[in-house]
C-alpha cells in the first residue's frame, strides 16, 4: 500500500498539530465574526457549512448528478417564493438577503446549464424553446438601453439560466424523478404556508381596511395573489405527470389541496383560471361542445326575450355584490387595471420597436402613474408587459412561443403542456407572469415544456 493512502489528499491521517491547527484558525475566524457583527456571528459556522453544502451541491449538478439536480430543481421551485425580508412599494431594488439568494440561485442554475449544454443540445432545436430563448436574448441586449442596466441584465440572465436548467433538468432526469421532486417540493411549501397560516395568523393572513372581515392567506409568500398563482403552477405542472403515471390519488390530493389554499388567498384570477383551464379539455369534446353550444344558444336566447319583455335584472347590484368592497367599479375596470394599461399604451409608443428594458416596467410606470401605487409595479397584461420592456422585437417570439403551445394542445391530446397553455393565457389577461423576472411560474412552464419536448423525442427514437 502507498505510503499516502488514505490521507485527505492522497497521504496519512492529519496529525495532532494539524488538527490543533485548523482549530484554532476556525476558533479564531468565529471570534473576529463575533467582534464585527455581534450576535450574529454565532450563526457563521452554520453559514459556511450552508455555502459548503450549497457548492458540494452546485459541483456535483455541473456533472450530471441526478440527485444534485433535484436537490437544485426543488429548491428553485419552493425557497424563492418565501419571503422573509419585504420590500417596500416602489423601493430601489438592493442586493439584500432575498434578491441575494434570487441572483445566487440564477447564476447557479446558468452554470449548470451551460455544464450540461452538451446532453441537451438537441432540445434547443424545438421551436418553443427557441422562441422563448429569443425572447430572453432579446431581453438581455435591452441592458443597453434599460435605465435600470443592472437590474435588467440581472433579471434576462436569470430568465436565460432557468431555460438553460430546465432543459438540462429534462435531458438528465427521469421523468419519475421530476414528478418525484415537484410532489415532494409541493407538499412541504403547501404544508409550510398551511402551518405559517396556524402558527403566526398575524403575519400569515392579509387584511385590508375594505376587509377586515375577510382575510386573505398570503402564508410565507409577499402576497395572496401571488400564493394563489403558485398553488396553480404547481397543479399545472405537477397534474400532468401524476396523471401520466396513473397516481390518481395523489392527483386528486394535489388538487384538493391546491385549491384549499387558492380559495383562502381569495384570489380571484388563479381561481377562475384554474378552473376554467380544468374544464377547457371536457369542454372540448365533440358531445359536451356541442350541448355547450346549444346552451349558450339558449341561454342567448333566453336574455333577448327577457330583454324584450322588459325585464332587466339590476346588474350593477349583482356586481356590487361580488366586488370585495361592494362597489362594482371594481369588477367593471378589473381593479383599476383598465385604466392602468391605457397609461402603459402610451408608454409602450415611445419605444414600441426595442422597448424600455426587461424588468424596467416598474421604474417607467411609477415616475407618472396618477392611480393606485401599487399598480404600477407591472403592466397587468402579459403582453402590454412584453411591447412595454422588449418592445415588438422581444414580444414576437414571445408571441410566437404561445403560439406553437397553443397548436400542440390542439394537435396533442396527451401533451404535458394542456394544462400550463391555458392557464398562461388566461393568467396573462391580467397578470405578468413570464414576461418579466423569473419566478416559480416561470420555472415551471420551462420545465413541463422541456419534459414534453423530451418525450416526444424519446416516442420518436423508440423502434
Amino acid at each position: 500500500m502507498s505510503e499516502q493512502t488514505g490521507s485527505i489528499v492522497g497521504g496519512r491521517p492529519p496529525d495532532l498539530m494539524t488538527i490543533i491547527f485548523v482549530s484554532g484558525l476556525t476558533t479564531f475566524v468565529w471570534l473576529v465574526c463575533l467582534s464585527l457583527i455581534g450576535p450574529a456571528g454565532y450563526l457563521a459556522p452554520l453559514a459556511v457549512l450552508a455555502a459548503g453544502a450549497a457548492l458540494w451541491i452546485l459541483a456535483s449538478a455541473m456533472k450530471g448528478r441526478q440527485w444534485a439536480l433535484a436537490a437544485m430543481l426543488g429548491f428553485a421551485l419552493v425557497v424563492p417564493n418565501i419571503c422573509f425580508q419585504r420590500q417596500e412599494l416602489h423601493e430601489a431594488v438592493t442586493i439584500n438577503a432575498q434578491n441575494g439568494l434570487k441572483l445566487l440561485l440564477w447564476a447557479a442554475m446558468g452554470l449548470v446549464g451551460l455544464a450540461r449544454l452538451p446532453r441537451y443540445r438537441n432540445l434547443l432545436n424545438d421551436r418553443a424553446i427557441q422562441c422563448i430563448s429569443l425572447y430572453g436574448l432579446v431581453g438581455a441586449a435591452s441592458t443597453l438601453w434599460s435605465p435600470t442596466a443592472v437590474y435588467t441584465a440581472v433579471g434576462a440572465l436569470g430568465f436565460l439560466g432557468a431555460i438553460m436548467f430546465c432543459c438540462a433538468a429534462a435531458a438528465e432526469l427521469s421523468e419519475e424523478a421530476v414528478y418525484r421532486t415537484v410532489v415532494i417540493s409541493f407538499g412541504l411549501y403547501a404544508a409550510l404556508n398551511l402551518a405559517f397560516g396556524i402558527v403566526m395568523p398575524d403575519v400569515a393572513w392579509l387584511s385590508t381596511l375594505t376587509e377586515a372581515d375577510a382575510p386573505r392567506l398570503q402564508g410565507v409568500s409577499s402576497h395572496p395573489n401571488i400564493l394563489g398563482k403558485e398553488m396553480a403552477s404547481f397543479i399545472c405542472l405537477t397534474l400532468p405527470l401524476a396523471l401520466a403515471y396513473g397516481k390518481k390519488r395523489t392527483a386528486l390530493v394535489l388538487v384538493a389541496t391546491a385549491f384549499a389554499i387558492i380559495i383562502a388567498t381569495r384570489s380571484r384570477t388563479s381561481l377562475g383560471a384554474m378552473l376554467i383551464t380544468l374544464a377547457l379539455p371536457l369542454l372540448a369534446r365533440p358531445q359536451v361542445a356541442k350541448a355547450l353550444a346549444l346552451g349558450v344558444v339558449a341561454t342567448t336566447a333566453a336574455a333577448m326575450l327577457a330583454v324584450a319583455v322588459g325585464y332587466v335584472p339590476d346588474v350593477m347590484s349583482l356586481l356590487d355584490g361580488a366586488s370585495r368592497n361592494s362597489d362594482a367599479s371594481e369588477i367593471l375596470t378589473l381593479t383599476g387595471r383598465t385604466e392602468l394599461w391605457g397609461f402603459v399604451w402610451d408608454k409602450i409608443l415611445q419605444a414600441p420597436i426595442l422597448g424600455h428594458g426587461f424588468g424596467a416596467a416598474d421604474t417607467v410606470l411609477s415616475r407618472e402613474w396618477w392611480g393606485q401605487p401599487d399598480a404600477s409595479v407591472g403592466a397587468h397584461n402579459t403582453w402590454l408587459q412584453s411591447l412595454l420592456t422588449v418592445g415588438l422585437v422581444g414580444t414576437i417570439p414571445f408571441v410566437c412561443f404561445h403560439a406553437e403551445l397553443i397548436r400542440r394542445w390542439f394537435a396533442n391530446p396527451n401533451s404535458l403542456t394542456r394544462l400550463m397553455t391555458p392557464y398562461l393565457l388566461i393568467l396573462g389577461m391580467t397578470e405578468v407572469e413570464i414576461a418579466a423576472h423569473p419566478v416559480m411560474l416561470t420555472v415551471a412552464t420551462l420545465l413541463i415544456v422541456a419534459i414534453d419536448v423530451r418525450r416526444h423525442e424519446r416516442a420518436i427514437d423508440a423502434p
